[in-house]
């Protein structure tokens, strides 16, 4: 199982000695995330060639992405020039960096309580207009898994929503983090048993149930135990990507976290294996 990890936009985090530091800790890919200052100067195409030259000298190859979306607040029926551009942009991007996949985030319906109807209408329009940029390309979208009140904290709307487009373009990034904020009178397990076969690519992060925090996987209370066994006797073989949160402030611990990080996933994804 090949590992990978979350890098966002930065001149940091593309520099060739990071890079090569990340590979030799044991990283093979990278989960880019497209930040919208990287559209905004015309210069997207020649930061994004640079970058891959660079993951190229230090070994790495762009195992995923996370795509441009909407903020979670925003109302079902937003809509914004600049975001659809950025979305255009990262398909096209995609393909310089060799990234099949990217993570997209649903939108909900604050305006209306959360309305899971008028959000899903609202996806499916959504998603299928972004499914149109997709095809041109042949990248794929992984529609993620959100927690309570947002849209697609229910396994059901995220199978639908998926279902719903009828391609192979479509399928689903499951963070775990994500899943473990949520409550489900199934359990979490069952949860992912509906839905592993739609996995594409993951966000692989940990917390205490109670917030966001994005720890490394195995410093929080996420079922990996129970999970990951499901996952790989699906016959899942993507990366394992580490969607956590790393100490930028300070770069002497920076790399000894990203260490911790991989070495917890190696230990949890053995552990795994053995049981399957």
């Amino acid at each position: 199982m090949k590992l990978s990890t979350f890098l966002e936009y930065s001149v940091h985090s593309f520099e060739v000695d990071h890079l090569k530091r990340l590979k030799a800790i044991g990283y093979e890919g990278i989960d880019f995330c497209f930040h919208p200052s990287l559209f905004k100067d015309g210069k997207e195409e020649s930061i994004i060639a640079r970058i891959r030259e660079n993951l190229d000298e230090a070994g790495l190859v762009c195992a995923q992405v996370h795509l441009p979306f909407y903020d979670l607040s925003l109302p079902s029926t937003c809509h914004d020039d600049f975001v659809e551009s950025q979305m255009r942009g990262a398909f096209k991007a995609m393909t310089v960096l060799g990234a099949k996949w990217g993570a997209w985030h649903p939108v909900s319906a604050p305006e209306c309580g959360h309305d899971r109807g008028v959000a899903m209408a609202a996806n499916k329009k959504m998603l299928a207009r972004h499914l149109g940029y997709a095809e041109k390309y042949g990248i794929g979208i992984a529609v993620e898994n959100i927690f309570a009140p947002f849209f697609s904290s229910v396994v059901e709307d995220h199978i639908e929503l998926i279902e719903s487009m009828k391609s192979p373009l479509v399928g689903a990034c499951w963070d775990f983090g994500h899943a473990n904020l949520q409550e489900s009178e199934r359990g979490h397990v069952e949860d992912f048993r509906m839905i592993v076969d739609k996995i594409k690519i993951l966000h692989v992060n940990d917390n205490h149930a109670r917030e966001d925090r994005h720890l490394a996987p195995g410093f929080g209370t996420a079922k990996f135990d129970a999970l990951l066994p499901i996952l790989f006797g699906s016959g899942f073989d993507g990366f394992f990507n580490m969607e956590c949160s790393v100490p930028r402030r300070r770069p002497d611990i920076m790399l000894y976290y990203y260490e911790l990080m991989a070495r917890s996933a190696r230990i949890l994804i053995d552990e795994a294996k053995a049981k399957i």
